[in-house]
Parts: structure tokens; sequence; C-alpha cells
């Protein structure tokens, strides 16, 4: 019996999900495709808020103290779930372009709306369009707009940190802007990579401190920083979420 009321609740949370999602990604399309960019992240953000709402997701956010208005920056966090974009946008008081995988946009309306954001998708098995991506969000971060990147590329499989890929580092190499290590930890029980279905839960979202870059790093350099921010990222997390793998980027 508690197993077919849960069901039924998934339902109902799904029903309100998908209302909230046609309605707010509507409105995000036509200011996309008007020009209207301001706009669009405020839309953004309240779709990302009501999401939560209506999924049972709380988050609880530390270390805000060490956001500094008026900067712009980039955000380097974990990737375990399809809700961490939403954690993200409801919960860092900034206008972030989120780098994401081209293949969301062929989602029904959120994935159309993304087409026609501000944010920025690549295709990563195409390392041409990918260095596009990281051209656009040098350009993007120079312009004063923030960036997130999700630093493994893809979600985790289980939860836990994987490696790094290179192109956060390479971004705060050519931009020079500061970096925001970020760890989300509870998003892969909210939503398993493998499933579809969502449960209501808390997430935690820790903003760690901000690491200035040098400008134009060598290849070690940028090493030295990746494992750096690994660190701080995996210190910041649950034992059951920390990485095993000792080769921390590639």
């Amino acid at each position: 019996m508690k197993d077919i009321f849960s069901f039924i609740g998934f339902l109902l949370r799904s029903f309100l999900i998908v209302i909230s999602t046609v309605f707010f990604a509507s409105l995000s399309l036509i200011l996309g495709l008007s020009g209207m960019r301001s706009a669009y992240f405020i839309f953004a953000r309240q779709w990302s808020s009501v999401l939560l709402k209506c999924a049972g997701v709380k988050v609880r956010i530390q270390g805000i103290d060490h956001l500094h208005p008026m900067q712009k920056r980039i955000y380097v966090v974990n990737h375990t779930s399809y809700f961490d974009i939403p954690i993200i946008l409801a919960s860092i008081p900034d206008n972030v372009r989120i780098m994401y995988r081209k293949n969301l946009e062929r989602i029904p309306f959120m994935g159309w709306s993304l087409a026609a954001s501000p944010y920025i998708g690549i295709q990563r098995e195409h390392a041409r369009n990918a260095m596009r991506g990281i051209e656009e969000a040098v350009n993007s971060v120079s312009s004063g707009e923030s960036v997130v990147i999700f630093a493994e590329g893809t979600r985790s499989k289980d939860g836990r940190l994987g490696p790094f890929k290179r192109g956060a580092f390479l971004l705060a190499s050519r931009s020079g802007k500061q970096l925001i290590p970020v760890a989300i930890a509870g998003a892969h029980i909210i939503m398993p990579k493998d499933q579809l279905r969502f449960y209501p839960g808390n997430v935690s979202l820790t903003i760690l401190p901000p690491i200035e870059p040098i400008n134009e790093m060598t290849r070690d350099q940028e090493a030295a920083l990746q494992k750096t921010v690994h660190d701080m990222i995996n210190a910041a997390l649950p034992e059951n979420m920390q990485s095993r793998n000792r080769n921390l980027h590639e």
C-alpha cells in the first residue's frame, strides 16, 4: 500500500512539473527568440524554484558568503543528476550560463527552450565543437556573465565524484576569472542516473572559497589547479560520494 501511495504521489508531482515546465519553457522560448537575455535568466530561476517545490526537493545552501556582488566567475560543479541544473539555477544568486550537452535539446519544451536560450550547448564527442563552446564561454565571462561547468563532463553513475575534464580549467586560464568550486550532495538519490523516476528529499549545495587563476597557465599549472579543485569538492562531499579514483583528471 505504501508503494502505491508513493507512486500516486510521483504521478501527481510529475504532472505539476510537466505543467510548470511547459509554461515557463514556453515563456523562455519566446524571450530567447526575442533576445531578452536578462528576462530569460529570471524565468529560468523561477522555473527551477517551482520545479524543486513540485518535486518535493529541499536545498540547504552553505557558503553563500563566498560570492561577492557584481563579480562574474566560473562555477565548477560535480554532476550526478538531471536535477543539478535546477538546483544550481534556484540556489545561486547570479545570472549564470550553463554549459550543457546538445542532446538535451531533444527533450520537448525544456530542450527547445535550451536551444533558444543564452546557455552554451556543446557536443563533447566533437573536439572542434567543444572548443567553440569554450571560446563562447570565454567571451561570456569576459563580457560580464558567469558560467557553470560540470567538470566531469557527464553525470556520475553512482554519485561518486569522477575525473575532471580540462574544459573548466582551460576556460579559467583563457579568461582569467576566478573559479568557484561547488559541491552538490544528494541529487543522485533524488533522481538516479539510469532512472526516469525521481523522489522527494533533501540536497545540500556547498559553495567553496574562490580560487584566483593565473592568466595563460601552462598545462602543468592547469593540471595542478584541476587537482586542487577536485580535492576541494571531494572533501566537501559525504564519504559515500567521494572519489575512489586516484586518476583525478583526464
